[in-house]
């Protein structure tokens, strides 16, 4: 497979991901090993490291990288808000154990393919942490009525950040809040409205989040990558208790 066409790959299947309740697209991402680069990039549009310049640009951005990425995503989230429905409604049982194992994939290959488990054993407290931030998350969190702007920018900021984050996804935190059916028809009826307060929450974790993920990987990546792989495993119930 041709750089091209694995970025591609990359691209559609997080689109996919963060389209469908369930894992996140970082998740997918790390499986393609694209996570570091996409964050990256995410990170270039800091507020902080932001220069409004061409030079600036075409010096911090990867294009090569990005575009066949940023496509594949794209076609994927278009396409996947049609399809979705069909497999929720006639395969659910059969989703969540799919979705379930891609996650148990994605912990196996951070901690033991990607180092030796003795190296990942060392952050074993992060891990933990991780574990427990993501089942809190998971059980805890009710539904809202966002029939008003400003919980609809919450819900983009909430969304966005998941997305960002391995373990559970934009769209299955949006099942959880109680606002995913709405965004969704939104998307499939092109309803501006609605979705530019939506929007707006995921422009602020766009600007705020990727720079402190960047820190994060260049301080310590395994310790990093240990703890996102304990909010992934403990993202799984999620998929069981709100997905339907």
């Amino acid at each position: 497979m041709s750089k091209v066409s694995h970025k591609f790959l990359a691209g559609f299947c997080m689109g996919i991901a963060e389209i469908t309740p369930g894992i996140s697209g970082a998740t997918i991402a790390g499986l393609f090993n694209v996570y570091k680069e996409f964050v990256t990039f995410l990170h270039v549009f800091s507020p902080i490291k932001l220069k409004p310049n061409l030079k600036y640009f075409s010096d911090e951005i990867n294009f090569s990288f990005i575009i066949p990425l940023l496509l594949g995503m794209v076609i994927s989230v278009y396409l996947s808000a049609y399809a979705i429905d069909y497999f929720r409604n006639n395969y659910l049982y059969e989703l969540k154990i799919f979705l379930s194992a891609v996650m148990l994939v994605a912990v196996i290959k951070n901690c033991v393919l990607d180092q030796s488990l003795n190296d990942s054993l060392i952050y074993l407290f992060d891990f933990i942490l991780g574990l427990i931030l993501a089942i809190i998350i998971s059980l805890s969190l009710v539904e809202l009525d966002f029939n008003n702007i400003f919980l609809l920018i919450l819900a983009g900021l909430m969304a966005f950040t998941a997305f960002l984050l391995p373990g559970i996804s934009g769209s299955l935190v949006l099942v959880i809040l109680g606002v995913y059916g709405n965004i969704t028809t939104a998307i499939k009826d092109f309803d501006v409205m609605f979705l530019v307060p939506f929007i707006v929450g995921m422009v602020i974790s766009f600007l705020i989040i990727p720079a402190q993920i960047i820190k994060m990987i260049n301080s310590n990546e395994v310790k990093t990558k240990v703890f996102f792989s304990g909010l992934i495993l403990g993202s799984v119930p999620a998929v069981w208790l709100h997905l339907s």
